[in-house]
């Protein structure tokens, strides 16, 4: 079973290698867009807006990319005469392992961002309240977060590749208008009150309970691709 992910991860390091590149660009395009809204004092900076930014693509390249694998590679590697259980087996620690080193570079990008900030803009009121913020979420970006996103894309790549195998090109069109929805909606929602006593209810739930919680929907979404694909037929 082992030499079988070892083969995925030799066929997809290429195109993973590409992901993580992109993100470095996107990242070093963040970094020079800040720059200059800086040194003219147009933007405040209150937020790691490269970080972020890179963050957006990597995570949407993994999703895309990894779910991909799961709407192609399934049946794929179903001819060569493998099982569904081998094949989630193989590909969910692939994915899982690609996933954790994209949320590690972004982490690393995070740390780059805040040296970068503190150096060339040190004292200005952007960088202290870059730093504000960073502190405030300074948990959720510390090492034992790192393997539950990975666990949450991952799960986001199963089930979505799944879904689209499932209802084919429909399903890829309810994905789009689902996202679509999500980034007009959640704006809206992340304004209204209610929201923000919700947001400051689990800030002041223990972290081991939030940590939890994170595996726990990242695995639902992954046995959600799961059963998804049950619909082959096949073992």
């Amino acid at each position: 079973m082992w030499k079988s992910v070892r083969a995925l991860w030799k066929i997809r390091k290429k195109e993973f290698y590409i992901y993580i590149s992109l993100t470095g660009i996107v990242w070093i395009f963040g970094n020079l867009f800040t720059g200059a809204m800086k040194a003219g004092t147009q933007l405040p900076g209150a937020l790691p807006f490269a970080t972020m930014l890179a963050a957006f693509g990597g995570i949407i390249m993994c999703v895309i990319g990894f779910g991909t694998e799961v709407f192609y590679g399934y049946d794929f590697y179903l001819r060569f005469g493998h099982t569904r259980k081998e094949f989630l087996f193989v590909s969910g620690i692939v994915t899982f392992f690609q996933s954790l080193i994209m949320v590690v570079e972004l982490k690393i990008f995070l740390e780059l961002e805040m040296l970068i900030s503190h150096s060339l803009f040190s004292g200005s009121p952007g960088t202290r309240q870059l730093e504000t913020a960073i502190s405030i979420f300074s948990d959720y970006v510390s090492i034992p977060w790192l393997p539950v996103y990975g666990l949450l894309i991952t799960g986001l790549s199963c089930a979505g590749g799944a879904f689209i195998h499932r209802f084919h090109t429909r399903g890829g069109w309810i994905l789009v208008f689902l996202w679509l929805l999500a980034a007009g909606v959640l704006p809206k929602i992340i304004q209204t009150p209610w929201f923000h006593e919700a947001a400051g209810n689990i800030l002041k739930t223990a972290m081991v309970i939030q940590l939890f919680f994170g595996a726990l929907i990242g695995g639902a979404l992954y046995l959600a691709g799961v059963f998804g694909l049950r619909k082959a037929g096949v073992n």
